[in-house]
């Protein structure tokens, strides 16, 4: 018992030690060597449930790094403690299971293939597990480095994956050294010495290059406007003004180009708009400035049932020269899946709202300024934090634009951690892409963020609630026009598929050595068992012409144009469905295992099973940006169910 309490309290120590480094506390060398006592855990002969080690120091991170959430439930969901409480602790308890599994198959891998350095085990479980596990608020522990250009360099080549497994690797390395594996030592030494070497020599290279592109100066207006603030429509007008003042000030200045915040005007643009409001309205949103102005508003029209959240750019004619609307919505904040449907829940959670979701990126023309060597540059809109997700970043780099400006509005999360962990999480995409970034959030973090990854220039992050005399900021700070081009933006996430694609071959090897190889004819027939239950049976409760809607469900694709009640009826009864058939596909299998070989029960085939069906399609079919998390936990309740009737008859014929 004494040990096992020793050992908790190493987990629970590494899970501070990892919420420690983050922003914006930013102790950031305790990353380095954060993770080496739970490996020592994880690892010790004694340990027999390596996941609960995980879990706890996963859950102690998770609970230092989000503990924001209760309080923006509180003060913004209206939720009270009683409520606020349990679904912080179902967050951060889901979001720990990263570090359960991570502990569980690195014991389980290492107990079978001891032979395979630890070095090399560690980073690449720990690295599959970040790839597949979808998170509310994104994050990867490659967070911690973000203020550190010299270690994330790397990320144009692996993205933030590839800076996670060095850490993991130096986290390993120190393990090994404490078992004179000192072979180990040495490699993971020389891969250290490796990623260094690169980020310094790419940091010269690209801070050439960058000082060596044409410049442009941009100005960006952080008007320190309360949440509540926003929407009272007798403060429009002087929100507004506000904003109007400091760009004219910034104009002053010499600025090329001015940006505003998310949802920063306070009345609608037409979608149709063309132009500005004119001079003779009190919604002209440039009067008293004349240089082009990006923007956030709700845009609207009489088309679509509900507004967009849009950003839109403003020519020095004031013409619109560009409209995008954000992709990324954030559940239940922005959008309630079936909202149509499910409008009672309104009435619990009076402050939900419901946006219509934009389907594609653009990019921006803007007309370089008199004397720029600078041709017609494309700007990359990202609204929120649409800027934390690396496959946004790609989605944009196919448009090959010149610079990337993120709007955002983080004034929900108040003066807390977020608007700082947001910020290093974004810090990648420039890395990734080789872009300057500037970022106009309305009660701050506002930054600069140039192509090497370096923070030039920022404002603080203030509470109008807390401090209602803080007073509106501006930056005003020259970036580079430079071409998006790198290894990452080409091939996405290859390299966290390769430490995937390895993790399962050392995860198969494991189970041969175990003398329990995967039984491959049987996850076939439990993935077509659960097929045909699927189609069956919708096909008997909503209709067979239903079938196809149920499979674009299950994959994760776009529903077609005007099926929106039909696909909720059909969701609803998919539940069912997926759980019994899950259930029974586990049945069968047991059943064939027991009479064909006489076998153990084909957990494992049950659980491949579920995977073939629910993950894959959804994986290479499905748009999964912000909402892989309903995934997952569907597939891990279906994976549950199935090994529960795998497990039905353990006894040979």
């Amino acid at each position: 018992m004494k040990l096992r309490l020793i050992k908790a309290g190493v987990a629970l120590a590494c899970g501070v030690l990892l919420f420690l480094s983050c922003a914006d506390f930013d102790i950031w060398p305790l990353t380095w060597i954060a993770v080496a006592p739970l490996i020592a855990v994880v690892l010790h002969p004694s340990t027999k449930r390596p996941a609960v080690y995980g879990f706890l120091c996963g859950l102690t991170a998770n609970g230092g790094g989000f503990y924001w959430i209760v309080g923006f439930l509180q003060r913004f969901g209206h939720l009270p403690i009683a409520a606020s409480a349990p679904i912080f602790a179902l967050l951060i308890g889901y979001q720990a299971t990263t570090f359960a599994l991570f502990a569980w198959v690195l014991r389980r891998i290492h107990d079978r293939l001891p032979q395979i350095p630890v070095v090399i085990l560690a980073p690449v479980s720990y690295v599959s597990l970040e790839l597949v596990m979808p998170f509310i608020f994104p994050w990867y522990l490659a967070i911690t480095q973000a203020w550190h250009p010299l270690a994330i360099q790397v990320a144009e080549l692996t993205g933030p994956l590839g800076v996670s497994f060095i850490l993991v690797m130096v986290n390993a390395a120190i393990y090994a050294a404490t078992k004179k594996q000192m072979r180990q030592v040495a490699g993971a030494a020389v891969a250290m010495a490796l990623v260094l070497g690169f980020g310094a020599l790419r940091i010269h290279q690209v801070s050439a290059a960058r000082d060596a592109a044409p410049k442009l100066k941009v100005g960006v207006v952080q008007a320190n406007i309360g949440i509540h603030e926003k929407w009272v429509p007798y403060m429009a007008t002087s929100n507004l003004a506000t904003h109007q003042a400091l760009s004219k000030k910034l104009e002053e200045e010499g600025a090329d180009l001015i940006v505003w915040p998310e949802s920063s005007y306070p009345f609608f643009f037409e979608r149709s708009q063309k132009h500005d409001w004119p001079e003779t309205s009190p919604q002209e949103a440039r009067r008293g400035f004349h240089t082009p102005l990006l923007f956030g508003s709700l845009t609207a029209d009489r088309i679509a049932p509900y507004p967009y959240n849009s950003a839109l750019l403003l020519d020095k004619e004031g013409d619109v020269r560009g409209l995008f609307d954000k992709n990324i919505l954030m559940v239940f904040g922005e959008y309630v899946p079936f909202y149509e449907q499910m409008r009672w829940l309104k009435k619990y959670i009076p402050d939900i709202s419901n946006w219509s979701r934009g389907t594609d990126v653009t990019v921006f023309p803007f007309d370089a300024p008199p004397g720029s060597a600078a041709k017609p540059i494309k700007i990359a809109p990202m609204i929120c934090y649409e800027d934390i997700f690396p496959s946004f970043g790609r989605r944009l780099a196919k448009l090959e634009p010149n610079l990337m400006i993120n709007i955002t509005n983080d004034a929900w999360f108040g003066r807390t951690s977020e608007p700082y962990e947001h910020m290093a999480l974004s810090v990648y995409r420039a890395v990734e892409l080789r872009l300057d970034l500037v970022r106009a959030v309305n009660t701050g973090v506002s930054a600069f963020i140039d192509s090497t990854g370096k923070l030039t220039k920022k404002t603080a992050s203030v509470d109008p609630e807390e401090k209602p005399s803080a007073p509106p900021t501006t930056l005003l700070g020259e970036v580079a026009v430079q071409q998006a081009s790198t290894i990452y933006g080409t091939v996405g996430e290859a390299f966290g598929g390769l430490c995937l694609v390895v993790l399962c071959y050392f995860a198969l090897r494991a189970r041969a050595a175990a003398g329990s190889p995967v039984r491959w004819p049987l996850v076939l027939v439990g993935a077509l068992s659960l097929a045909v239950f699927i189609s069956l049976m919708v096909a008997i409760l909503v209709g067979p012409s239903q079938v196809e809607l149920a499979w674009i469900l299950l994959s994760h694709r776009k529903i077609p144009a005007g099926t929106a009640e039909i696909a909720f009826h059909t969701g609803v009864w998919l539940i069912p469905i997926l759980a019994i058939g899950s259930l029974i596909a586990g049945l069968v299998l047991a059943r064939i295992a027991r009479r064909a070989t006489g076998a153990a029960p084909p957990v494992i085939e049950s659980v491949l099973a579920i995977v073939a069906i629910m993950i894959i399609p959804a994986v290479l079919f499905g748009t999964l940006e912000g909402e892989q998390a309903g995934l997952v936990i569907g597939a891990l309740i279906a994976g549950l169910l199935s090994r529960f009737g795998a497990n039905r008859w353990r006894q040979p014929a």
